[in-house]
């Protein structure tokens, strides 16, 4: 009974920090540590994890293998260090494997506390951030966090809708990138590339790209190169929605 549950819960672990951003190595090492814990040293060779992109396995001998499925992927920095806090509590004995398991649904189930309408406003500061950093004078600040913020706001709105990869990205950077030359074009802003940078601030998959990195550096050569295939599909469909935008406005007659 206890070493189903000590399954049960390290597979919970592996779950919520694949699917909110961790690495496939840092994963795989929370795991063994885990189950380590949980069986002794002395039986070390009677369990073995495997850790993917889509799925989560676990062997321990006498009980059997289990499998959990990864969903969706996002990026929750809190969730992983709440699991990574639990688990050094609970290698060094201060919780039970019960509470542990409580505390891991717990987390599992929270909700972020941030508004969606403060990712906005947050992406179009970010924005216009970065338009300053690319010497944008103020004229250029104000499109570029219109197209940020619009952008982001698209893309909340249609991931939920479409379920589809890199259909999202090209659609909320086409829809920002029209609000930013709308805005470029109303305020005569001196440089619209700058405009348009702020419509792929706030969606640049910088995370993913930073995890296949450390994956391969980790020798985790099949999740480090899927990551970065993702990456590259991502910043493809940004690309293109700009791209889009600029070609329409060169249809038309506009200033490009």
């Amino acid at each position: 009974m206890y070493e189903k549950l000590l399954m049960k819960t390290a597979l919970l672990a592996g779950k919520i920090l694949m699917e909110n951003g961790a690495e496939v190595y840092r994963t795989e090492d929370t795991l063994e540590r885990i189950i380590k814990h949980g069986v002794g040293d002395d039986r070390i060779d009677e369990y073995y994890t495997h850790v993917t992109l889509t799925g989560i396995f676990i062997r321990i001998e006498k009980i059997g293998t289990d499998f959990r499925r990864v969903g969706d992927r996002t990026y929750n920095l809190t969730k992983i260090s709440e699991v990574n806090s639990l688990s050094r509590a609970f290698t060094s004995g201060k919780i039970s494997l019960p509470d542990m398991y409580k505390a891991l649904k717990r987390v599992q189930e929270e909700k972020s506390p941030i508004k969606d309408w403060f990712k906005v406003l947050c992406s179009g500061v970010l924005s216009g951030s970065i338009v300053l950093i690319f010497d944008g004078n103020f004229w250029d600040v104000i499109p570029g966090g219109i197209a940020g913020a619009v952008a982001f706001y698209v893309y909340i709105k249609v991931i939920d809708y479409l379920k589809a990869p890199f259909i999202s990205e090209y659609i909320s950077t086409f829809v920002g990138g029209v609000a930013g030359y709308i805005g470029f074009a109303l305020l005569n802003g001196h440089s619209l590339r700058l405009a348009m940078i702020g419509a792929v601030v706030p969606l640049v998959p910088g995370i993913t790209i930073t995890n296949s990195m450390r994956d391969i550096i980790a020798r985790q050569f099949i999740s480090g190169s899927i990551r970065f295939i993702e990456s590259f599909c991502v910043a493809f469909a940004l690309g293109a929605g700009i791209v889009t935008v600029y070609y329409i406005v060169r249809l038309l007659g506009g200033v490009v």
